[in-house]
């Protein structure tokens, strides 16, 4: 859901930029006024909370660590495929330069339905497979994330998304899971990723698309949809993977974990605490029943990031406005302190729980945040997604061509050190 809420509002194109080949520079961190009033006793809140949570899963550096894959937003299916000899393309490989000199191992890319299907899907698959050569050539491993359009989203390519059309009635259901099979299938066979994950966030789908099904129908086209894939022999390498947010019913992850031919569940972590439930600790009692039943399932963090949201923040119960609201706090530097903290302890949570991909999303802030109250940030709306993200994107490719990291980048670079420093 999260991740679908903040890409698909995307609808225009970053800054053009050269390509770096070179590191990033040290840079000072960025420094940013005191914490705004109103959000002191978020703050703090989370703050405590994280302390607590690193507690019990602290990072040891030098010890083994997964795979880190930051998403790489420009290369989402809402867009157009960048040609190889354009800005795009140079800003794409610059991005993934950034990513390497910080020490990921793996990249991120959403593959958005129906985007594949809308009409001839060549020019997608040339620029996703010019797209893995590149991630490939890097020593990096290449992660996509197969979800859905929503029909509240405005689609630069359809809109609305072709399966707004589709009702809650068993042809209607079916059409949609024919739909998301073909996809996935041209994933598998064109494309080839390394890991492919093709079901996440079932809750939100069901209640972005008002198609109903159950965890059952829904784990049953999983298994169905590995099956096949593996039968056909067209990408032996990649593995499958499909699971859910762990603000969702565990009952859709654990029936999918039961599919033999599945090599991996997802879960999606955002926020500490929701619903009065620690996020984290649903997360490790997932973990514990999955590998209960399936002792060498692979598990991954296919998305996340700290949620600015406490015990007393607005109920999370509109998709659309509530997130779009809490998003738009991420933009703020005086944030980083508990990113960087954040970021530490998903690190540590998946050297104790043995996760082997994390997925950290909101990228951009590897390398820029706006600060507080000032004329830049003034001018941007928590009621757009364009000031939540797509702007967010151009000031981070400025800060990519010239070399610089934030000081959230900076510490995520230093945990991924293999010197230990």
């Amino acid at each position: 859901m999260l991740i679908t809420l903040v890409v698909c509002l995307l609808t225009s194109l970053c800054p053009t930029m050269g390509q770096s080949q070179t590191p990033l520079a040290e840079k000072p961190p960025q420094t940013d006024a005191a914490i705004p009033d109103q959000f002191r006793p978020l703050y703090q809140e989370l703050d405590e909370t994280l302390r607590q949570a690193r507690s019990a899963y602290p990072f040891k550096k030098g010890d083994a660590r997964p795979l880190v894959a930051p998403s790489l937003v420009m290369a989402s299916s809402m867009f157009s495929p960048a040609a190889p000899d354009s800005q795009r393309w140079k800003d794409l490989l610059a991005t993934l330069d950034a990513f390497k000199a910080m020490g990921m191992n793996a990249a991120h890319v959403l593959i958005l339905a129906p985007d594949l299907t809308l009409g001839d899907p060549r020019a997608f698959i040339d620029f996703y497979q010019r797209l893995g050569r590149e991630i490939h050539s890097r020593n990096m491993k290449f992660y996509v994330e197969h979800f859905v359009n929503m029909p509240f989203e405005p689609n630069i390519r359809s809109s609305p998304p072709a399966h707004v059309r589709l009702q809650d009635d068993p042809r209607g259901r079916q059409d949609f899971l024919k739909m998301k099979e073909q996809e996935v299938t041209l994933i598998y066979r064109e494309i080839k990723p390394d890991y492919l994950s093709i079901l996440t966030e079932p809750i939100t789908i069901i209640q972005g698309l008002h198609l109903s099904y159950s965890a059952d129908e829904l784990a049953n086209w999983v298994g169905q949809v590995t099956t096949h894939l593996k039968s056909t022999g067209a990408s032996p390498n990649t593995l499958l993977g499909a699971g859910a947010w762990t603000y969702e019913s565990e009952e859709f992850l654990l029936k999918f974990a039961q599919q033999t031919n599945l090599d991996y569940v997802d879960i999606h972590l955002y926020g500490l605490k929701l619903k009065g439930e620690d996020q984290v600790a649903k997360l490790a009692t997932l973990v514990r029943k999955v590998r209960e039943a399936r002792p060498n399932m692979k598990i991954t963090i296919g998305e996340t990031w700290l949620l600015k949201h406490g015990k007393q923040g607005p109920k999370l119960t509109t998709y659309q406005t509530t997130f779009q609201e809490i998003f738009f706090r991420n933009i703020f530097s005086f944030w980083s302190p508990l990113d960087e903290q954040f970021l530490s302890l998903v690190m540590g949570i998946a050297q104790k729980e043995n996760i082997s991909v994390v997925v950290p999303f909101f990228s951009q802030h590897f390398f820029t945040y706006y600060t507080y109250g000032d004329a830049e940030s003034s001018r941007l709306s928590p009621s757009s997604w364009s000031s939540s993200v797509s702007e967010p994107c151009n000031k981070a490719l400025d800060a990519i061509r010239n070399h610089r990291l934030s000081s959230t980048g900076k510490a995520m670079s230093t945990l991924l050190d293999p010197s230990g420093k």
